[in-house]
Parts: structure tokens; C-alpha cells; sequence
């Protein structure tokens, strides 16, 4: 019995491994079965990837093939870099050939290019006209204008009393013949003649009193006192408020010691030939502060006075602004008054002070000395595209620049201000090669002659050579990317 319980077992055994051995073949033959199957899917979608990008790939030009050694492998800071030293080895080359007494620096881009003793404090001649005009920009305003004004009372056609001619510092004042008489003709006068034709249009046929020039604005220094004989006068002065023609006279070779009375004269033969009948004579005065206003005339902006100044080298109006801006600034109409401000915007504007002395707002005064690295700041500070910078006269066109660098690279490119007094000459500016690319240098030369063209001016050529180089270009053709 024990027998046939072991031998059914062995038969469930024997059944139930059948079946499972009859599954596993099944499953092991439909596995051998899909393989062809999926490998033939796999081969399909491989097939039809490949076919897809190579029909991409057909339309497409070949690929250009750049050699390793070519200039379109370069980046454009590397050729910067490149040109710079280029400049620079120039310009160290210039610098052994410079006097002792000279200082040179060089900035492109905002990056000192070339520095000789940069600390070097040296009188900067009509240089310093850079230091006024950045001043009178920021303290004074662009969009200032002078006012010019007459003033008494009118009763028909006559006026009872004197005519006041009343100054605002107004340094571009001038009749209308006077301008050309200059070396550098006036740019914007502003031209007295249109308060005559005012009183005119007004029908003022006569005057009980005389023309009376009122001054009271400004102080009555009429000139710096440091300036010597050849200078007072003649380069620059008298100065006041009310200044007509530099203070000159139709009917004499010599300027009156008060510019307000020069003025009151001339304003009154301009009437006399307008034919209005003046009773009185010119004088001087301060109007009375109640009497009423007839006209009035008014400047061009500052900006453009700014541009007079710096283009013909104006002292006069060097001079009448500083004035102004220890007015404005100060409520002190004085030179000290509008040096004082200058010396604090120097401080505040962060500019190299060491060795700085003051003494005018020309650059007349000999006792005023500036760095090469000062104005330099003060330029780059101010920036290529400033009313400072758009002011200053240009190379071979207008202003005193207009006779230099007539040929070559600077001609009616280069913006620059001179500086000239006797053993001193002065180049700062500008040399723009495209809207934000620019070098901003100054040269300051003092010593016996280096204010004759003999000396200068080959330091000066050489000088611009080199800036100019710093322009240089690369061939577009051969950097632009291959077609």
C-alpha cells in the first residue's frame, strides 16, 4: 500500500513536469521567434533616422574650412591690445625727444596709453580756458543766456531822463562791423544794434539825458594782477559787466580805462546814426532800481559761448565767466570769487590736485600752473561727445587749430585747445575714431622756445602720427565670416 502512494506521487510528478517543460518550450520558441522580428524593427528606424538627416545634410552648402593662422581667429580685444602698444612704442620714442619741462599722457578707451611725468605741474597757457569752460558748464548751466537791457522812461518819443544801458556779463556784446575786424571773428555776438532798432520801432526819436552804462553786476577788477604790460589791454581787458566790442572804440586806437563808458559811447553813436538825438553825454552809473525796462537783448546760450571761447580762444570771455561763476556759486562776482569754486570742483570731481595753482581764467596769469594728468581726467571726465569737448576748435577748419594739421589723419577730425605764451605751448583733445572709440591727450611744453614753430611743430606732427595710428583698421574682407 505504502508502494502505491509512492508510485501515484511519482506520476503527479512526472504530469506536472510535462506541462511545465511543454511551457517553458513554448515561450523559449516564441522568444527565438521575435528576435528577427524586433532586430527588423530596429533595422527599419535606424534606416529611416539615417535617411531623414541625410536629407537635412543635402541641404546644406559644404562646411567653410578656416585656416588655424587667420585674422578671423582673432578677437577684437587682442587687436586693440595690438594697436595700443603700437601707439605706445610711438610715443615713448616722441618722449626722448620732449623737454625736461614738458609733460605728455595718453588715454584711449579710458586706458592710459602713454604717461611722461603726468605730475608734473607746468604753466598750461589758454589750456586753463578747459578748466573755466567745464565749470561755467556745470555751475553756470548750458542753456544760460545774458541779458542786456535798456531801461528809463518813455513818454511818446521821447526819453525824459537818461537811458540806462544795463551789463549782464555778456561777453559776446558787439556792433555788427566789429566781428570781422577780429582775428577770430566772434562766432555768436549778440549784436547791440537790435536795442536800437527797438527804441526805433518804438518811434523814440530823442533822448533828454545821455546813455549811462550800468556795471554794478561785476566787481571792478579790469585786470588779473600778475598780468604784465603786453598783456593788459591788449590780449585781455579792462573787464567789467558791460563790455561793447573787448571794450574798444570806433574812434580810438586805444582802450578807455573803463569799459562801461566805452560802451555808453558807442551805443551812442549808433543811436546818433539811427538818427535819435542824444542831449546828454555818455557817463557811467547804477540805475536806480525802480526804473522801467524799454528792451532787452540776449545772448546765445552758454554752451555756445562755452564753443566761442574755446574755438577762438577767447579771454575776454574767460575772464567775464569766471566772474560769473563765483556770482552764481558764491553770490560773489569777483576772480577769487570763481577761482575759489574751481579749486572745490577739482576736489570734488576727483582730479589730480598735486601742484595745482590758480591765479585767472584765461591762462594768461603765469603763476598758474596745471598737470598734464589734471587735464587729462578733466577731458575724459567730461567724455568725447561733451559741450566741453564739441566746443574746441578743429584741425585745419575753425578756430585756432585752423592753419594746423591742414593734410593727414587729424584734418577736420581732430578737437583740440591750444595753450601759447612765450616758452609755453599747449595741445589737449580729442582724436575720435568712430562714435565709442577715442584718445584724449594732452601736451604741455614750458622752456626757452618751445613756442616757435620750429620746435613745436614737429612735436606736434609727431604726436598726432602716433595718436592716429591707434585707428587703425583691419581689413573687413578678410575678417568677415567666410560665405
Amino acid at each position: 500500500m505504502i508502494f502505491r502512494r509512492q508510485r501515484q506521487r511519482f506520476n503527479e510528478y512526472c504530469q506536472r513536469t510535462q506541462i511545465n517543460t511543454l511551457v517553458g518550450v513554448l515561450l523559449f520558441v516564441t522568444l527565438i521567434g521575435c528576435v528577427p522580428l524586433v532586430s527588423a524593427m530596429e533595422v527599419a528606424k535606424t534606416k529611416e533616422t539615417r535617411t531623414a538627416t541625410l536629407k537635412i545634410l543635402d541641404q546644406l552648402a559644404p562646411p567653410p574650412v578656416t585656416p588655424i593662422l587667420s585674422a578671423r581667429r582673432i578677437p577684437q580685444a587682442l587687436i586693440d591690445s595690438t594697436l595700443k602698444v603700437r601707439v605706445a612704442a610711438k610715443l615713448q620714442q616722441l618722449g626722448t625727444t620732449l623737454p625736461v619741462e614738458s609733460c605728455l599722457t595718453v588715454r584711449t578707451d579710458d586706458q592710459e596709453v602713454f604717461s611722461l611725468r603726468p605730475d608734473l605741474a607746468l604753466i598750461p597757457g589758454s589750456n586753463m580756458k578747459l578748466l573755466t569752460a567745464e565749470v561755467a558748464l556745470d555751475v553756470i548751466r548750458p542753456d544760460t543766456v545774458f541779458t542786456t537791457k535798456l531801461l528809463g522812461v518813455v513818454e511818446g518819443s521821447v526819453v525824459r531822463g537818461n537811458l540806462w544801458l544795463v551789463g549782464s556779463g555778456d561777453p559776446l556784446l558787439s556792433t555788427r562791423a566789429y566781428p570781422p575786424t577780429e582775428k577770430f571773428p566772434t562766432l555768436t555776438p549778440t549784436y547791440v544794434e537790435d536795442l536800437v532798432e527797438s527804441l526805433v520801432a518804438a518811434g523814440v526819436k530823442s533822448i533828454q539825458g545821455g546813455v549811462v552804462g550800468d556795471e554794478s553786476l561785476y566787481d571792478r577788477e579790469r585786470y588779473s594782477p600778475n598780468w604784465g604790460d603786453g598783456i593788459r589791454g591788449t590780449e585781455a581787458g579792462p573787464l567789467g559787466a558791460l563790455m561793447i566790442n573787448d571794450a574798444n572804440t570806433s574812434d580810438s586806437p586805444v582802450k578807455l580805462v573803463n569799459p562801461a563808458f566805452s560802451a555808453a559811447k558807442e551805443f551812442t553813436r549808433l543811436l546818433k546814426e539811427s538818427g535819435i538825438f542824444v542831449k546828454g553825454s555818455p557817463n557811467i552809473d547804477t540805475a536806480p532800481p525802480d526804473t522801467p525796462q524799454i528792451a532787452k537783448i540776449e545772448s546765445a546760450p552758454l554752451r555756445d559761448i562755452v564753443t566761442e571761447m574755446l574755438t577762438n580762444s577767447d579771454n575776454n570771455t574767460a575772464e567775464l565767466l569766471l566772474k560769473e561763476i563765483g556770482r552764481v556759486s558764491q553770490g560773489s562776482a569777483t576772480r577769487i570769487a570763481g577761482l575759489q569754486v574751481i579749486a572745490d570742483k577739482i576736489v570734488e570731481w576727483q582730479l589730480p590736485s598735486a601742484g595745482v595753482v590758480l591765479g585767472d581764467g584765461s591762462g594768461l596769469d603765469r603763476s598758474t600752473h596745471l598737470t598734464c594728468a589734471l587735464l587729462t581726467s578733466l577731458l575724459q571726465r567730461a567724455g568725447a561727445n561733451s559741450d566741453l569737448v564739441k566746443g574746441m576748435s578743429i584741425a585745419g577748419s575753425i578756430g585756432t587749430l585752423r592753419e594746423n594739421f591742414m593734410t593727414g589723419p587729424a584734418l577736420n577730425v581732430l578737437r583740440g585747445k591750444t595753450g601759447t605764451l612765450t616758452g609755453v605751448k599747449a595741445l589737449s583733445g580729442v582724436f575720435p575714431f568712430s562714435d565709442d572709440h577715442s584718445t584724449i591727450f594732452t601736451l604741455l611744453l614750458n622752456g626757452t622756445g618751445t613756442s616757435t614753430t620750429e620746435i613745436y611743430i614737429p612735436i606736434w606732427n609727431s604726436l598726432i602720427s602716433s595718436l592716429a595710428s591707434g585707428g587703425d583698421s583691419i581689413d573687413l574682407e578678410k575678417v568677415a565670416p567666410l560665405k
